[in-house]
């Protein structure tokens, strides 16, 4: 395949990608306005293997996206596609770290369907 339509492909998971974390982040942002902190399970959010994933994916997208840099500092000849496959890789490991984080949260809150910032849907 032509180098160019490799880079093109990795863009657009890379698009993808930072879409499927915006939609996360907001996901999280409103169950944690809406999540009681004084009732929160703490059990889920400090049970050992929460913990040992998120550690993982901290220190995988920050050796992703270093690497990234350094291959894109280097000036080597043809590594724009992996330099951009680093960068590609570092947003999975955030992806994967706001699922993680919406699912732990979604399992300490409340079962509400719409965020009270939307009550005038609610009817």
């Amino acid at each position: 395949m032509d180098d160019i339509i490799i880079y093109k492909f990795i863009e657009f998971i890379i698009f993808s990608l930072y879409m499927v974390f915006i939609f996360l982040s907001i996901q999280i942002w409103f169950l944690w306005k809406d999540l009681d902190k004084e009732d929160v399970k703490i059990n889920t959010f400090f049970n050992e293997s929460f913990f040992k994933k998120n550690c993982i994916y901290v220190f995988s997208f920050t050796v992703f996206f270093m690497g990234h840099q350094i291959l894109e500092g280097a000036g080597l000849p043809n590594a724009k596609i992996y330099f951009e496959l680093m960068e590609m890789l570092g947003f999975m490991c955030i992806v994967l770290f706001a699922h993680d984080w919406y699912k732990a949260l979604r399992l300490s809150a409340d079962k509400k369907y719409l965020p009270h910032e939307l009550p005038e849907f609610a009817r």
